[in-house]
């Protein structure tokens, strides 16, 4: 093989994993992670009790989760190319560096591949109702690309429920693999729900108030090609108004957990959630009333990107 050819493979497999967006894949990942490691592992630890499934087993079927992702990301390049050509011409992946079908092919072999992994896990569990959330899954991230995300709300609602579900979802292979976790004494088991819960209500309003603004970013694209989305039916200022709503449910959280974490073993959490989250809530509330050109709506999608990965890292706080 000579240089050339070599240097062209490289490029290519760079693209690939541009057009899954490895980076957000990294970060579901990090997910995964804390959320075992720093809740689950964390309270049953605590009660000197083992986790009800194995490390491997945890890796393959969060992989199957990942995976699923990655089909996901590249369905939806496949179905937005036309509006991405007028949002986003310079970010071109397919049609462009990579052929055109190789966002439905991408799609078609990953979403294969992590409902097989997916499959294979349950059926080591014998453990049916697994497999079928993961089915639910694979076909929301069809339904998403294919049809819903240009329907009103509706699509920013899936985007931020898998968003929750990347949460919920470690929790619930404990409930339907681990039968026995009900065995926790009733006070962890609270204590780690509530940990649960509200990370995945968090979750869900942040994606929810980000996918809004992407959507303000995305307006002549998503205009030409008839989507109905909130900026494009009610106007910018309604816009706003919804963003606005969701950051301040989302302060509303942040202010009861900090409450109810400063008299628990886990204030310095309730400190870190008052004395960061808060504050960097409310800077993007007035970063949303104050937007207006397209890269200030740019910079507050960043910047609630940059606030995800720091209420996801609060995780490590729980084992401090």
């Amino acid at each position: 093989m000579d240089g050339q050819r070599l240097l062209r493979m490289v490029k290519s497999i760079g693209d690939f994993f541009k057009l899954i967006r490895w980076l957000d894949l990294l970060f579901i990942a990090l997910i995964f992670f804390l959320v075992y490691q720093q809740i689950l592992t964390h309270f049953y630890a605590l009660d000197g009790t083992a986790m009800p499934i194995s490390t491997l087993e945890y890796i393959l079927i969060s992989l199957a989760f990942i995976l699923m992702s990655a089909a996901g990301y590249a369905l939806n390049d496949y179905y937005d190319y036309g509006m991405d050509e007028i949002n986003k011409p310079d970010k071109l992946i397919l049609h462009h560096k990579l052929p055109y079908k190789t966002g439905l092919y991408s799609f078609i072999i990953l979403i294969t591949l992590g409902i097989l992994l997916s499959f294979y896990q349950c059926l080591v569990w014998k453990n049916g109702e697994i497999f079928i959330i993961y089915l639910f899954i694979a076909a929301l991230f069809w339904f998403y690309s294919s049809k819903y995300k240009r329907e009103l709300i509706i699509g920013n609602v899936i985007v931020s429920f898998i968003a929750a579900l990347t949460i919920i979802l470690p929790w619930l292979i404990i409930i339907f693999e681990g039968m026995d976790a009900h065995l926790l004494p009733v006070s962890m088991w609270k204590s780690m729900n509530f940990f649960i819960f509200s990370y995945a209500f968090l979750s869900f309003f942040i994606t929810f108030a980000r996918e809004i603004v992407k959507d303000i970013q995305d307006i002549e694209g998503d205009k030409a090609y008839g989507c109905q989305n909130i900026p494009i039916k009610y106007g910018i200022k309604t816009t706003k108004l919804v963003v606005t709503i969701s950051m301040i449910l989302i302060l509303i959280e942040l202010i009861y957990i900090s409450v109810r974490l400063f008299s628990s073993a886990y204030n310095i959490m309730g400190y870190f959630f008052a004395l960061v989250l808060v504050p960097f809530a409310i800077y993007i509330i007035i970063m949303t009333l104050r937007a207006k050109e397209k890269s200030q709506w740019k910079n507050l999608s960043d910047t609630m990107k940059v606030y995800m990965l720091a209420g996801i890292l609060s995780m490590i706080l729980i084992t401090i």
